[in-house]
């Protein structure tokens, strides 16, 4: 019995990679990799990221696979930073005023502060199983479908486990009474900006509310119905095109449907990466939509009182302003090295920068301080 992990684990990391390197061919990954120079060669990092967008390099294909890659980033980490850096919650006065209130700070699994989180990530685990599970016959018939259930499986039984300790800490769970003071609206020290059924913040939700819920209307377009034009987008024709949306998806009744609708079928790891990029987006969406408009800043009990000790709210939405902060700033470094490629091919990517840049900011500043 003691050999079986021994005889076990080579075969299973050779199947692991023989089944990454099927899903890779058939998403074209491999198209940007080339080891031909030995050190020297680019071998599909940032460096194969170039000025000019021709036929023969297919910039637009490379630049969906990456901001994927970042968009999958910012998903998980936004569950895995959370749970690996966990703070002691303490509350801290730094005032030296006699009843003047503190805060939280740290996070606690017993004040439920990791619920939004975990419900949100149940929510995004059952949405990429389903998107997987929809395209396994198409893995299957590319020798990846191991990789594709082991996926399905890992996702599955995330959200199984989050869910399970949610139905669980909601059974156990027992109101407890505020004892502290409460200062009521009226009272002199009243700060409309410290009711607990105040939003986070306001300027976070403006914020996300002005440039995710842009961002969620493009990415469930990709992830739903790709290929279509939203006419209200300046030059998302383009964008269609330089992406490669019209080969994989082209639009019925067009001309691009009478060039490429027969050969749609051969681009389908083209659409597999299109979808999934949009699934990722618009399931960060949904985290940074959530965390701002999603529940208030404390406990809606307190009917209007300022709440002095319960803040698990603000915990709740700086646990993921943080990790998704991160994946801002990986997105928008990501789109500063293509906008050259996507200038060329007539795309203007300065307004999607100057979007980025301010989400983050905003999120960045409001996360850590």
């Amino acid at each position: 019995m003691n050999c079986i992990p021994k005889l076990t684990l080579p075969h299973t990391t050779l199947f692991a990679i023989l089944c990454i390197h099927h899903i890779q061919q058939y998403t074209k990954s491999t198209e940007w990799y080339d080891d031909s120079k030995g050190w020297k060669s680019k071998a599909g990092g940032l460096s194969t990221i170039l000025a000019v967008t021709t036929d023969a390099n297919n910039m637009g294909g490379l630049f969906i696979r990456k901001i994927l890659g970042i968009a999958g980033i910012a998903y998980h980490t936004t569950k895995l930073l959370p749970i690996v850096f966990q703070t002691a919650p303490s509350y801290v006065n730094t005032s030296k005023v006699i009843g003047s209130r503190g805060k939280w700070s740290g996070n606690s699994w017993s004040s439920g502060h990791y619920d939004p989180i975990l419900i949100l990530g149940v929510i995004g685990n059952v949405c990429l199983a389903t998107f997987y599970l929809n395209r396994l016959d198409d893995l299957k018939n590319a020798n990846a479908g191991g990789l594709a259930m082991l996926f399905i499986m890992s996702s599955l039984i995330e959200a199984f486990i989050f869910g399970m300790y949610l139905i669980q800490r909601r059974m156990s769970y027992k109101a407890k009474k505020m004892t502290e003071r409460v200062i009521r609206r009226g009272e002199e020290g009243y700060d409309p900006n410290e009711d607990p059924n105040a939003l986070p913040s306001r300027i976070v939700a403006r914020t996300v509310l002005i440039v995710s819920s842009l961002i969620s209307v493009v990415s469930l377009r990709d992830a739903l119905f790709p290929g279509m034009i939203l006419p209200f987008i300046p030059r998302d024709d383009i964008y269609l095109e330089w992406t490669g949306a019209f080969l994989h998806s082209p639009p019925p009744d067009t001309i691009e449907a009478d060039e490429h609708g027969l050969e749609s079928p051969l681009f389908a790891g083209d659409k597999f990466v299109s979808q999934l990029l949009g699934l990722y987006h618009a399931l960060g969406c949904m985290y940074k939509l959530f965390s701002s408009w999603g529940w208030s800043k404390g406990n809606r009990r307190m009917h209007g009182g300022i709440d002095n000790v319960d803040r698990g709210g603000l915990v709740s939405s700086k646990m993921i302003w943080k990790a998704q902060a991160l994946g801002d700033v990986l997105l928008l470094g990501m789109l500063r090295l293509f906008t050259p490629a996507a200038k060329s091919a007539s795309l203007d990517l300065r307004w999607h920068l100057m979007l980025i840049a301010y989400e983050a900011f905003i999120l960045f500043l409001y996360a850590f301080f």
